[in-house]
């Protein structure tokens, strides 16, 4: 029996419950008729410019309903798309087009930024009248380009990676197969289509008539938020970042008695035994699965089920391979490695991407001894016991920040291109058991570390803006003549120690937003009007910084109006507001 195509399981979907809701979002519901008519009128206009089989489609949308018709009617022309999230810096995205050459443009009203890009234009909005165009003449090959995605290079570049619907689709299948929907599921779609993982939650629910919701930023940054939605929408299934976990679990167990998830997943971060050990206390009767992937490999291609975790368990294994996916410990010269010996992570099957663009970093896909390609990870691990792999760390300085893949390097390199900078380094420091980005530069003059932040908020996604910039006299080297990491971070260290604080609060409102600022970035303001972003904020910090600030004024401080208004005396000033509020 031959397998459903990913569009054959939309059309029965379709066919068999044209009125079922399939998407929710901001209080307004998608059924299944209504998102195939508007994806097939995108379809049609798409084809009617050429768009089929071995063509790519700048595909720019906002996470939504929008992001999902773009996907089914760029689909339903056979071609392939490259994800584009408008919280990419314009000069990155602009780059990603140039590297793609795509055939067309399917963007949302306002998030075209390619003026000077001779391509077709198709509007990603809302279609009730006009022709339908439900699936190309002839189905591409399962080799055939499905979306090509965007990770950190060493290069000073983003890699483009492409991506096969052979392995999306070998995704979704095993998720299907292993953890199947039960009756009354709800399916959470709160990633960017600009990410390599977005498949499965834009596709995953639909195909199998599961209803999806798609979670606003205020929520995804609010714990608050998330967790009165994962509750009055029902939610049940969840694709987190073990962050995202841990600020959920907190929320949710204020709420004793409300509504449980049945399975949640956790990637593209180390996760904690304590949020193991939390998850089981918070929701006992729910699955927590740790997944292991990469953007190479479409994803994910091991699995753990943290119900068999021991509760003295040093670290979270990352399980068995899945999705056809097959993995081996390997030492440098590329040979096998028994059980509980550590070496370096290597992935071979179905799951592998089909290359980078441009041909950049292919040293990392590698032929054995055999004749079978496989993806050199960089990861370290090793096999225990139960044939389930653990990992140890890296073999270079990849890191993850909030759950995206950062390679130093590519920072490093931005920031040598900045007018006036002669070197820079980067490393990283845990603080509060979250992993930060320092950046370190030298110049022929003094130069302010507010105007390179701006220059690398321009070229950079939020993600890898480092939390402190400091100017060196000179960078310290191995005796190989390479960065000394180690001994930068010491540098920085007695750097920091020299510094004074520029801001004298008026009140101790002031004072008290001061310490925290202080305690969250790690130095003290520089001003009354600094910004909290520019010093090394990011929107997870401001989400403590809102929780923390309750002592102060009496109630949580909404974080929309920290985002608003980020620096000292705005901060203080809300503060004052509302404990007058509650006075009053």
């Amino acid at each position: 029996m031959t397998t459903p195509t990913l569009l054959e399981r939309f059309a029965e979907q379709v066919a068999a419950h044209p009125r079922a809701v399939a998407l929710r979002h901001n209080g307004t519901s998608l059924t299944y008729r209504e998102l195939d008519e508007w994806s097939g009128r995108l379809a049609a206009r798409l084809a009617a410019r050429g768009t089929g089989p071995g063509t790519l489609v700048a595909l720019a949308a906002q996470r939504g309903p929008a992001a999902v018709a773009g996907v089914l009617a760029v689909l339903k022309t056979g071609a392939a798309y490259l994800g584009l999230d408008p919280a990419i810096p314009v000069r990155r995205q602009r780059r990603m087009v140039e590297e793609t050459g795509p055939h067309c443009v399917l963007a949302e009203p306002g998030l075209d930024q390619f003026p000077t890009l001779d391509a077709p234009r198709v509007t990603l909005a809302p279609l009730t009248e006009g022709p339908l165009h439900q699936g190309p003449e002839q189905e591409p090959d399962e080799d055939a380009l499905f979306h090509v995605v965007y990770t950190s290079g060493t290069t000073g570049n983003p890699k483009g990676v492409r991506i096969s619907r052979r392995s999306v689709r070998g995704r979704l299948e095993w998720m299907w197969q292993d953890h199947p929907f039960p009756e009354g599921s709800v399916l959470a779609v709160q990633k960017s289509l600009a990410l390599v993982a977005s498949p499965w939650e834009l596709l995953g629910g639909l195909l199998k008539g599961i209803p999806s919701v798609v979670l606003g930023t205020d929520e995804l940054l609010d714990p608050v938020l998330f967790a009165a939605a994962v509750e009055q929408e029902r939610i049940t299934h969840l694709f987190l970042t073990p962050q995202l976990i841990a600020g959920l679990l907190e929320e949710s167990a204020k709420r004793s008695g409300g509504h449980r998830p049945v399975l949640v997943t956790s990637g593209a971060d180390t996760l904690p035994v304590e949020t193991v050990l939390r998850f089981r206390e918070i929701w006992p009767d729910a699955t927590l699965l740790n997944l292991y992937g990469m953007t190479e490999t479409a994803s994910n291609v091991a699995a753990y089920d943290t119900a068999l975790l021991p509760v003295d368990a040093d670290r979270v294994p990352v399980g068995s391979p899945v999705a056809g996916a097959v993995l081996s410990v390997r030492d440098r010269l590329g040979r096998r490695l028994p059980p509980g010996v550590t070496g370096e992570v290597w992935v071979s099957g179905p799951p592998l991407a089909l290359g980078y663009l441009g041909g950049d970093g292919e040293d990392r896909f590698t032929t054995d001894g055999d004749g079978v390609l496989h993806y050199r990870t960089g990861d370290r691990g090793r096999q225990l016991p139960d044939s389930v792999l653990e990992m140890t760390g890296r073999a270079d300085h990849q890191i993850k920040i909030r759950g995206y893949r950062v390679e130093l390097e590519e920072i490093e390199a931005t920031l040598r291109k900045a007018p006036d900078v002669t070197d820079a380094g980067a490393y990283t420091e845990t603080e509060g058991g979250e992993a930060r980005i320092v950046v370190c530069f030298t110049a022929d003059e003094e130069a302010a570390p507010a105007a390179l932040r701006g220059y690398l908020r321009e070229r950079l996604p939020d993600y890898m803006l480092p939390a402190r910039i400091q100017q060196l006299a000179r960078l310290p080297l191995t005796t190989n003549g390479k960065l000394d990491r180690t001994a930068l971070s010491t540098l920085v260290k007695n750097a920091g120690q020299e510094r004074t604080a520029g801001f004298a609060p008026s009140d101790a409102t002031e004072a008290a937003v001061a310490a925290l600022w202080q305690e969250l970035l790690g130095a003290s303001p520089a001003s009354a009007d600094q910004n909290f972003f520019d010093a090394g904020g990011h929107s997870l910090l401001a989400v403590r910084l809102a929780n923390r600030l309750a002592n102060t004024a009496g109630r949580r401080v909404p974080l929309r109006r920290i985002l608003g208004a980020p620096t000292v005396t705005a901060i203080a000033a809300l503060c004052r507001e509302i404990q007058q509020e509650e006075r009053a």
